[in-house]
């Protein structure tokens, strides 16, 4: 069974290249451009992680992601953020509220690739 991920960022650029980046790795891929179509999508779906600005317009990113660690489906699932925020105070509350790593924009898509397939794989065996 492929895995599934959900990419939440407004800039659809970034979507739209790491959609294509993780097709190509053979994940199923669902993308968001606001945190409202994110909270949607988590009600609904089951994913294996999920990328997430927290820059997001309508729900921010940090209230995204403490909707992800109490929905039905997702409380599990690992959260990898992409931001361009660089301030320690950010990073360290974004760990703190559940987050399982902080990845500062701009990426590189191999180190991004890396740990997403890493977390997978972890959260699987811890399953």
């Amino acid at each position: 069974m492929r895995d599934r991920v959900l990419i939440v960022d407004s800039e659809i650029l970034i979507n739209k290249f790491l959609e294509s980046r993780l097709s190509k790795e053979n994940m199923d891929v669902d993308v968001a451009f606001d945190g409202m179509q994110a909270v949607e999508k988590i009600k609904k779906n089951k994913y294996d992680l999920i990328l997430t600005d927290l820059m997001l317009p309508y729900v921010a990113g940090v209230e995204l992601i403490m909707n992800i660690k109490k929905s039905e489906y997702n409380h599990e699932t690992p959260v990898v953020v992409l931001s361009s925020l660089t301030a320690d105070d950010v990073i360290v509350d974004v760990l703190a509220i559940g987050a399982q790593d902080y990845i500062i924009k701009p990426f590189s898509i191999n180190v991004v690739l890396a740990k997403i397939k890493q977390l997978i794989q972890l959260n699987k065996t811890a399953a």
